[in-house]
């Protein structure tokens, strides 16, 4: 079985609280324009087709998306300043209902799992503040029920594929788009994983019911969030305190240390003391100041000891159950029911009750100083951008801790700031997409459909639909490790090994990844089929219908500017739609099929430095 209880990762040399990364190779930069201009005295292979010559433009493009995130290519030591570049931006009045389609199509592309023209329309009429309304309103997409259902259905066994791929049609399809991005960012955050075990099958019920867990509490109290995390029996078996016992020297028994590390590193306060607006907090000889040591730690273990499986006797605590996912139990016989002195000298001296040690611990932990900027900042890098100002941070962690940990107001107060909301104010605002969020992105652009079997699942046969961790590198639940799929303080390299600015989601791109992503968009996109399904298919279809009329036509600008605004929010630069048009226009010349033309565009928008990076 894979060792998911990775060591915790120790603190900067520079005392910033980041992990220590490795570099990696950064790639040659080339402006899509230049590529595409060496392209046109090539002749076309039209036995290879128009899928031959958007590839080739598409690995061009990959020097361009590899500095997409406006990395320093330059060299020098790249720091995030004080206001992100030029005058800090200030809280000011923008209008509430987006002037553009464009304005209204980069809201979503931040809210949700990308914008569709029906939810455009609806935003430029109503507002951001009343969309955001309706969606905290919406009742939540739950996986668990759905397999219940599958079995009811005669399914024997639902799989963890049937998870993973009904989550991922909801991203595309379900209406509570806001609570599902929402429960996705907190997915990657208090992280557990259908790697956990070799018997995925029993654990799938399990797995579905923390996904639920984290989207019924999507909007609701972060502290009873992180309670409902710590009894869940997905984590206390993926972080290993189930089972937990008080020390008991004469068998060599000492209480295992995981989860009480990792909710201080991870999931709450971190490894360094924080000012609100995210910035250490130094001693007088300008050091960073820990948050816990080790015997801050084990005193945490000691917390989380006394919990089990629910229905187990003391006779059978800590006994394998991989079924159960209902909340664990307290075993008072088993709790460490002396004192214990864990974080700003807290003492918890609760006898034996192990609930009532939890319960004040979690709530520790929630009313810590730190918690609100810790987790306000990764909020921010999931929705809006990898390099949010200190005042951002600072005015998201304030409503923070004057709601007291609402997520739903700390989701609202990061999508309305001005930073998120007024066009991006330089060249480190952003974030780079991430593979779920640009599959589920074309899915809903071109209204994707489905037919699920006649047993009601929803069960891809696509390449690699069983585990998009192969190819995207990310499927849902199924991080490597608690650190998720990427870190929050992964930086892009510099020059002479210098960290640059926080990327998260490039800790996944390599050259490799890449091009294993780009296969991936491409068997879903050429492979597309000419007409909507009537039987399961192997992927969704895609409708393109627009696209392929206006291909007919030759109206390849109005088939760039369609692209434009649902897969770019009409941030596409000049050069690269003219770039896109230009090849348009030499597949027409070379009798390439509308059908085949509206692909290419797809795909090779799909490969494009402006789709990698969210701005």
């Amino acid at each position: 079985m894979q060792n998911l209880r990775t060591p915790s990762r120790s603190a900067s040399p520079k005392g910033d609280g980041a992990p220590v990364v490795t570099a990696r190779r950064t790639l040659p930069c080339a402006p899509l324009a230049a590529c595409s201009a060496a392209d046109r005295g090539k002749p076309m292979n039209i036995t290879q087709g128009a899928r031959a010559g958007m590839l080739a433009l598409g690995l061009c493009m990959l020097a361009a998306c590899g500095g997409g995130g406006g990395g320093d290519d330059g060299g020098g030591t790249y720091a995030p300043p004080a206001s992100g570049g030029g005058t800090p931006p200030t809280p000011e009045a923008y209008p509430d209902v987006p002037a553009t389609d464009a304005e209204a199509a980069r809201f979503l592309t931040q809210a949700t799992f990308g914008p569709t023209a029906t939810e455009i329309a609806r935003v430029r009429q109503i507002g951001y503040k009343r969309w955001i309304d309706g969606q905290l309103a919406q009742t939540p997409t739950l996986i668990l029920p759905h397999l219940q259902q599958l079995v009811a259905n005669g399914v024997t066994t639902p799989t963890p594929q049937n998870r993973r791929n009904y989550w991922l049609w909801q991203t595309a399809n379900a209406p509570d788009q806001l609570r599902m991005r929402m429960a996705f960012a907190l997915s990657e955050i208090l992280v557990v994983s259908d790697r956990e075990t070799a018997d995925d099958d029993a654990t799938v019920f399990r797995i579905a019911d923390y996904q639920d867990t984290l989207s019924r509490g999507a909007f609701g109290s972060y502290r009873t969030l992180l309670e409902k995390v710590t009894v869940h029996p997905a984590m206390g078996y993926f972080l290993s305190h189930v089972g937990n016992r008080k020390a008991d020297p004469r068998r060599n028994i000492t209480p295992d240390e995981n989860y009480g590390r990792e909710v201080m590193q991870l999931f709450s306060i971190g490894l360094v003391k924080r000012n609100k607006d995210f910035s250490p907090v130094l001693d007088a000889n300008g050091q960073t100041i820990p948050t816990y040591d080790e015997q801050v730690v084990s005193a945490m273990a000691r917390v989380f000891t006394g919990w089990t499986y629910a229905g187990q006797t003391d006779a059978q605590f800590g006994r394998g159950d991989n079924t159960s996912y209902a909340p664990m139990e307290c075993h008072p016989a088993f709790h460490d029911d002396q004192p214990k002195q864990i974080f700003d000298g807290i003492v918890v001296s609760e006898g034996n009750n192990c609930t009532a040690s939890m319960t004040r611990t979690v709530q520790a932990l929630a009313d810590h100083s730190n918690t609100a900027p810790f987790i306000s900042r990764q909020l921010i890098q999931r929705f809006v951008t990898s390099n949010p100002t200190p005042q951002y941070v600072e005015r998201v962690a304030k409503v923070w801790d004057t709601s007291k940990g609402d997520l739903g107001q700390v989701i609202r107060a990061i999508l309305l700031d001005t930073e998120a909301r007024l066009p991006p104010p330089n060249g480190s605002f952003g974030k780079p997409r991430e593979p779920l969020v640009k599959l589920a992105t074309l899915w809903r652009a071109f209204n994707a459909q489905y037919v699920p079997n006649a047993m009601g699942e929803v069960r891809f046969a696509f390449s690699n639909a069983g585990d998009l961790a192969n190819s995207l590198q990310q499927d849902s639940q199924r991080a490597p490790s608690v650190f998720n799929f990427f870190e929050p303080d992964y930086r892009l390299p510099a020059a002479d090994g210098v960290q640059g600015m926080f990327a998260p989601e490039f800790q996944i791109l390599t050259e490799a990844t890449y091009l294993s992503m780009l296969n991936q968009h491409d068997s879903l996109v050429w492979n597309n089929a000419a007409t909507p399904p009537t039987t399961t298919p192997n992927a969704p279809y895609l409708d393109l219908t627009k696209l392929t009329t206006m291909a007919e036509g030759n109206d390849h600008a109005g088939m760039v500017a369609q692209v434009n605004l649902l897969l770019f929010h009409g941030a596409l630069s000049s050069a690269n739609a003219q770039a896109m048009v230009g090849m348009l226009d030499r597949l027409g010349t070379a009798k390439e099929t509308a059908a085949n033309r509206a692909k290419s565009l797809v795909l090779l928008a799909m490969a494009t430095p402006e789709f990698a990076i969210q701005r």
